[in-house]
């Protein structure tokens, strides 16, 4: 930490001190080395400028140089700003410091030398020491506090010292510049103080005398603005400085106007005694009699009770009124007085027990006519009164129905009004009408509201109905009470919500609600298909469980429900969806792409399933013709001797050797036929023609027309059996099988209108008809509905068409059927 802070302290000392590069320049004085007149410049290593501290060593190097630039070898002369040097002769030195500053080496021969301009920084701290400008001052001035830490050589600085390192006396501030100047004290109380610093391993104090300064201004001195009407206030003019050190002095007193001077034990003096009397504010006002004057405004409470009045109960009251207990209490000077609890009794009255707590108060609740006493006690002070109670309060109230009814309980459809007259019953059964506060009207679950009847006067009301059932009317005056028993009926239908989602995917299907109310929003039943659907949505379905609309249009669309009724009105309701747009108008992207794939693959498996297993049946058959055929040629005279090779059929060899003409070839398919023999007189010379692997990809190439197939001219040629050389037979030119021929080869096995290609095609329309999907289909490809209890796909019951319920089986060979 020692460390850190010296570097900090040579690094905002670094920019005071003047530091400039190393030159060289001709000497004005002598110079005691041997002088070389050769000596053109010399040079020091290191070059400036340097900044190093005080307490270490430099090791510089000086060459001298010829004007051409070559080193010369004499001798140099050393000396120094400060410090000490050592010359090791050669053009070598060590310089000592010593001294922080800046400082100069220089390096001569004769009248040539270089300076080596050094900023010497403080060494390692050694010692600290703390101080004060001056050991007295007033609280008007200010001092400079000196931190300071010296190295081995006496070299003094200011380290920055934190804030939280100095102990401070309270009331006594300081400024920390930061910048190597002493902190600055400022003064606060007078008398002696010491000022410490704890950091980083340092620690120092010193102390200093503080007086009171110049007096800015005069005031009161006073324990507290608030004061009783029975107290004594002591008050005294002090005088402060600007440090806020006080003294007393003699000033005059007075009060605002002379409003209060009678509360004033003295009119000249340093202090003085406030007796105050009535409450409020009073205003008490000095002056030093040198132009300093100041005011102090005094609050004045009420003082401790000293009488009680009951000026505000009233003197005559009826049976059942509400008679709150109230006092009031007063202090010696007649303000006032807040007093915490009232005992009350009833010294004289028929009434038993009538005084009664309510809540944060007393009432007096009488039950007999006649005069009774109330008497109040607070503090040791004692107050009565005599009240005379009345009959005729009300006990009861009772709510009549205008229209004839009577208190009978009305039969009314929500949504309508009855008038009210409400009558207050006293315990004599004399019956008035009466006035009660509307928040005192209380209705059974919120259903209806009553309000002030626009006419009639005093106990007049209005009920409006809502809900449905029995609804009590109850209300309320002081503790007596009434209720009223009103059927409410539903009423017809009002309005109509649609139920449906917020959003949907175009292509798909919705399915949604109509729900009824009455102009109360109680619910109406409604038949969900007797309303009127409008929207852009889609085509709106609606059967036995409800509505559904096929969603053909994106965007944020409104679906609008309409019945009328028979008698002429209308109930209407809307809702919005929000429709998703999708490829080809069905399902989400995904499956739209998920389900062309799978469809794709799946009319590719279908054709490509079939035509392996048709042609490897048919390959397998005429290899079993032909393996047959050879056996039965066996038995067989010899034919005459017939070349049979992949062109064709071609007549045996010549016996004088003179090459045979040839048949026309005719192209056949690479799938072996039976050999055919021209004649039955010769014993056959059975050579089958190789048989050609299969390709089952062969009958997927594009259809090429072929050629018609020339007639097959067999011209006779001699027979030479002497001849044992066969005819060279000519390569059969490749062709391209069509579907023609390929029926051909398979033997016709549908008909002559067939192809393999029609045929994988009725067969995955067959396997298409007869799919298990999500269920049987009517004849426009609609799957049917399932029953509840019946997975769509899975044998078991379906509405059809008509939406009656249908038993459906599906088997692979005829997909579904009806039981």
């Amino acid at each position: 930490m020692i460390r850190k802070a010296i570097l900090l302290t040579l690094i905002i000392l670094a920019p005071l001190s003047m530091v400039v590069s190393a030159d060289t320049s001709a000497r004005s004085h002598g110079c005691n080395a041997t002088v070389d007149a050769a000596v053109h410049h010399i040079t020091i290593s290191p070059s400036g400028p340097l900044s190093m501290p005080a307490d270490q060593a430099l090791n510089i190097t000086a060459i001298p140089y010829n004007s051409a630039g070559t080193e010369l070898n004499v001798a140099i002369e050393w000396s120094s700003s400060s410090g000490s040097l050592q010359n090791f002769g050669g053009g070598s030195a060590r310089w000592y410091p010593q001294t922080v500053g800046a400082q100069t080496v220089t390096a001569c021969n004769g009248e040539i030398e270089t300076v080596l301009n050094v900023n010497v920084q403080p060494g390692v701290p050694l010692t600290f020491e703390l101080s004060v400008s001056q050991e007295n001052v007033t609280a008007d001035d200010t001092l400079s506090l000196t931190p300071l830490l010296r190295d081995q050589f006496g070299n003094g600085w200011i380290p920055n010292i934190p804030f939280v390192n100095w102990n401070l006396p309270d009331g006594v501030g300081i400024s920390l510049p930061n910048d190597g100047t002493p902190p600055i004290l400022t003064p606060g109380p007078v008398g002696a103080m010491t000022v410490s610093v704890d950091w980083d391993g340092w620690a120092g104090s010193t102390s200093f005398n503080v007086s009171r300064g110049v007096v800015v201004s005069v005031f009161i001195q006073h324990v507290s603005n608030q004061v009783s009407s029975d107290d004594l206030v002591d008050l005294c003019a002090l005088y402060t400085d600007q440090r806020g050190n006080t003294w007393a002095t003699n000033a005059s007193w007075s009060t605002y106007a002379g409003l209060a001077d009678g509360a004033l034990s003295s009119f000249m003096d340093e202090c003085i005694v406030f007796d105050a009397g009535p409450i409020g504010d009073w205003i008490v006002e000095i002056d030093d009699q040198n132009g300093m004057t100041d005011s102090l405004i005094l609050s004045v409470e009420p003082g401790r009770l000293a009488q009680i009045s009951l000026d505000n109960l009233t003197t005559e009251i009826h049976i059942g009124d509400f008679y709150l207990l109230e006092a009031e209490g007063f202090d010696a000077a007649g303000n006032p007085v807040t007093v915490d609890g009232w005992n009350w009794t009833v010294t004289d009255g028929p009434s038993t027990d009538p005084i009664v707590p309510d809540g944060d108060g007393i009432t007096f609740v009488p039950d007999k006519v006649g005069q009774h006493t109330i008497q109040v006690m607070a503090a040791g002070r004692v107050q009565a009164i005599d009240v005379e109670v009345l009959s005729g309060v009300p006990v009861s109230l009772e709510i009549e129905v205008l229209d004839g009814l009577g208190t009978q309980s009305p039969v009314i459809v929500t949504g309508l009004s009855l008038d009210l007259l409400l009558y207050g019953v006293d315990e004599n059964g004399n019956r008035n009408p009466i006035d009660v506060p509307i928040e005192d009207w209380f209705i059974l679950n919120d259903f209806g509201t009553i309000e002030n009847a626009s006419a009639g006067g005093t106990g007049h009301y209005t009920f409006t109905s809502s809900g449905i059932g029995d609804v009590s009317i109850t209300v309320f005056l002081d503790q007596a009470q009434g209720v009223l028993i009103v059927l409410v009926l539903q009423g017809p239908l009002d309005y109509l919500e649609v139920i449906l989602p917020v959003e949907g995917d175009q292509g798909k299907t919705v399915h949604f609600e109509i729900a009824g109310f009455d102009i109360s929003g109680n619910p109406v039943d409604i038949h969900q298909c007797s309303a009127t659907i409008t929207t852009d949505a889609g085509e709106a379905e609606c059967d036995e469980n409800g509505w559904k609309i096929d969603l053909d249009t994106s965007g944020e669309l409104v679906v609008h429900a309409r019945i009328q009724s028979s008698e002429g009105t209308s109930a209407e309701g809307s809702d919005f969806i929000t429709v998703h747009s999708t490829w080809f108008g069905w399902g989400d992207n995904t499956q739209v792409i998920i389900s062309g794939s799978l469809l794709i693959i799946f009319f590719i498996s279908i054709i490509l399933v079939v035509l392996f297993k048709h042609l490897g049946s048919r390959i397998e058959e005429e290899i079993e013709m032909i393996k047959e055929e050879n056996e039965d040629e066996e038995d067989t005279p010899p034919p005459p001797l017939q070349h049979i090779g992949v062109g064709g059929v071609f007549p045996p060899p010549s016996l004088d050797k003179t090459p045979p003409q040839v048949t026309t070839s005719i192209p056949v398919a690479t799938v072996p036929a039976p050999i055919v023999a021209t004649s039955p007189a010769f014993p056959p010379i059975s050579t089958p023609a190789p048989i050609v692997p299969y390709d089952p990809f062969a009958a997927l190439q594009p259809v090429v027309e072929s050629e018609p197939e020339p007639e097959v001219v067999e011209e006779k040629v001699e027979e030479d059996w002497a001849s044992t050389e066969t005819e060279e037979v000519a390569e059969p030119e490749s062709s391209i099988q069509t579907d023609d021929e390929w029926g051909v080869m398979s033997g016709n096995w549908n008909d002559e209108g067939d192809t393999l290609t029609t045929a994988a095609v009725e067969f995955a329309q067959i396997q298409h008809e007869n799919r298990r999907g999500d269920g049987p289909r009517d004849a426009a490809e609609q799957t049917l509905r399932p029953l509840p209890g019946t997975v769509g796909g899975e044998d078991g019951w379906y509405f059809d068409r008509e939406g009656r319920p249908s038993h459906w089986v599906h088997t692979e060979e005829n997909g579904w059927t009806q039981e």
